[in-house]
């Protein structure tokens, strides 16, 4: 990973961290680590990946679909899962 890419994921995972305190607060989730709390983590992590999504898209000129998005995710999950599976 280059310098510039590892510089932006940890300015990704910044904001992220912010967002996932914030989101632990408003849900009134007191433990991090209860599954309240992985799934208000999961939902930021989406949310992240759709927003970075969104801006490729726009700096590209391509239009953002949501649907896309999401059957995309869907097929990364079911390829991550069967690696899973094999090892």
């Amino acid at each position: 990973m280059s310098t510039l890419h590892k510089q932006a994921m940890d300015a990704v995972l910044q904001a992220a961290s912010h967002d996932i305190v914030g989101t632990l607060q408003e849900r009134g989730v007191t433990d991090r680590h209860s599954e309240e709390g992985d799934l208000a983590v999961l939902d930021v992590a989406i949310l992240h990946a759709y927003r970075i999504f969104m801006r490729i898209c726009e700096e590209n000129g391509l239009e953002v679909d949501a649907g896309y998005f999401a059957d995309m995710a869907n097929d990364l999950a079911d390829e991550v899962a069967q690696e899973d599976d094999a090892d």
